[in-house]
């Protein structure tokens, strides 16, 4: 028979073993707020994920500077200088008292469709050295100036009314006109638009306003 003493360092040594035991099995146990396993390296989080390029969003709305891929003149650039021919050709039936029209016609050489929209610059030059003659023409804001699409080959017309020099006092200073000057709509270069038919009467004195141009318009 085991005495008081004894009993009680039976239970004493027991209690010791089991702490032990206890406590070398809860250090290999992972807690409830640790991650069941390293994430891989590179991988980002769903929050972290770069957005889908192709994807969309029904509630975006369409910038108002693109253009509409439905509009035929979008698609196509702006005619450049280089890329267009230009000719003169009386108006049928053009011009009004003291006046008379022309029609600047410019074609497309490039070998891809371009579009011109709106009035072109248009001055008077000569001296044969293309020298600038009298004040550049005023813009027809009235006149329709819609998109015009060219073809390779194909042309537009922009109708431009000339006052008679001959109507203007000695102050006008007549000059003999070699051509014109055209800058076609967004462009800053010029090209000569060759007079070979017409007698054109410049007034030298910039005072003198003899040009009024419409915008460009199909050929019909």
């Amino acid at each position: 028979m085991w005495g008081a003493a004894g009993v009680a360092a039976l239970l004493a040594t027991a209690g010791c073993s089991a702490a032990a035991r206890d406590g070398a099995d809860g250090a290999g146990s992972p807690s409830a707020t640790t991650s069941s396993g390293p994430t891989a390296a590179g991988s980002p989080s769903p929050t972290d994920a770069a957005p889908d390029p192709g994807a969309t969003s029904d509630t975006s709305t369409p910038d108002a500077s693109t253009p509409d891929p439905a509009d035929g003149a979008a698609s196509s650039p702006r005619c450049l200088t280089p890329d267009l021919a230009g000719s003169l050709e009386a108006a049928e039936g053009g011009g009004s008292a003291g006046h008379y029209e022309l029609e600047i016609v410019l074609e497309n050489e490039a070998s891809e469709p371009c579009v011109l929209q709106g009035w072109p610059g248009v001055s008077f030059v000569g001296d044969g050295d293309g020298a600038q003659i009298g004040a550049a023409a005023t813009l027809d804001r009235s006149s329709p100036h819609g998109s015009v699409t060219l073809a390779p080959g194909a042309s537009a017309h922009a109708n431009l009314l000339v006052a008679n020099a001959q109507n203007f006092d000695e102050g006008c200073e007549q000059t003999t006109a070699d051509g014109l000057r055209v800058y076609p709509p967004g462009e800053k270069r010029s090209l000569f638009v060759q007079n070979d038919e017409l007698t054109l009467l410049a007034c030298a004195n910039p005072d003198d306003e003899l040009l009024d141009v419409q915008a460009f318009q199909p050929e019909s």
